[in-house]
């Protein structure tokens, strides 16, 4: 917040851009937060609470955050469930190619194996595009919301919220700086460990994946391909570990910049 400000000690408009009233001690805002009166035709520009704006710095167009973010919970939970799908068609198939390889198990399994795997990977694919893009309109959403409320709340603008999520090696780290903005300007109840571990979890399950599918090309043996889908297995089961601190990351923050009618 600006220092220095008069500003007396009150209720004012969230500087989130939520719908709801939060109390300025005089110095700083404290946790202490009201909804806002229905009808209220008040505005930070207008009462001029510490830290407000010009009018222009509030002019983008502040869209709904919880449709998007519902959808994009229920994407990430599908895609868990295909990722589960993945763990348990990659452990019949290792077990399938060991028996093959002692003589127990029919060349048959290995091409069922194939036609599993073909299948699922196709499912996984399309959940994990699904939930991708959901998570990036809301982002962008978001930080739309919070740089309408103050321009200076983010390092980077809405549109690179969305860009960084598709630069090489730029997507190892700005998205997580440009969430930890999000949560930071919204005050969301999102601990350092929380975020660390989430990011975490999905840089290596992404790395994982990537490894996985070139041993799978560079294989020309079974011990190869065993040990392909060792690593694919392991990449699954980190991305389901990460989802649910993903949802969480999610419904926090959006809890946060857009509280929930009471």
């Amino acid at each position: 917040m600006t220092e220095g400000t008069s500003t007396p000690a009150g209720w004012y408009p969230a500087p989130h851009a939520g719908n709801e009233l939060r109390y300025w001690n005089g110095v700083d805002w404290t946790e202490h937060a009201a909804p806002a009166a229905p009808g209220s035709e008040q505005t930070p520009t207008s009462i001029g609470y510490p830290g407000a704006y010009p009018a222009a710095a509030t002019s983008a167009v502040v869209r709904p955050l919880r449709g998007i973010a519902g959808a994009t919970r229920i994407l990430i939970l599908v895609s868990a469930a295909t990722s589960f799908l993945t763990v348990l068609v990659e452990a019949w198939g290792l077990n399938a190619i060991d028996g093959f390889s002692r003589g127990t198990a029919p060349l048959s399994a290995l091409e069922l194996y194939d036609t599993l795997s073909s299948f699922v990977a196709l499912a996984s694919a399309a959940s994990l595009l699904a939930a991708g893009i959901c998570w990036v309109v809301w982002q962008y959403r978001a930080a739309v919301r919070v740089r309408a409320a103050n321009p200076m709340s983010t390092r980077r603008t809405p549109v690179w919220h969305v860009v960084s999520w598709f630069i090489p090696v730029i997507a190892f780290w700005f998205p997580f700086q440009n969430m930890k903005d999000l949560i930071v300007a919204s005050r969301a109840d999102v601990r350092a460990t929380l975020l660390g571990w989430w990011w975490g979890l999905w840089i290596a399950s992404t790395t994982f994946v990537t490894v996985s599918s070139r041993m799978s090309i560079a294989a020309d043996s079974l011990p190869g391909y065993s040990a392909a889908m060792n690593v694919s297995l392991f990449a699954e089961l980190l991305t389901i570990a990460s989802a649910p601190l993903a949802v969480m990351v999610l419904t926090r923050t959006t809890n946060a910049l857009e509280p929930a009618p009471r």
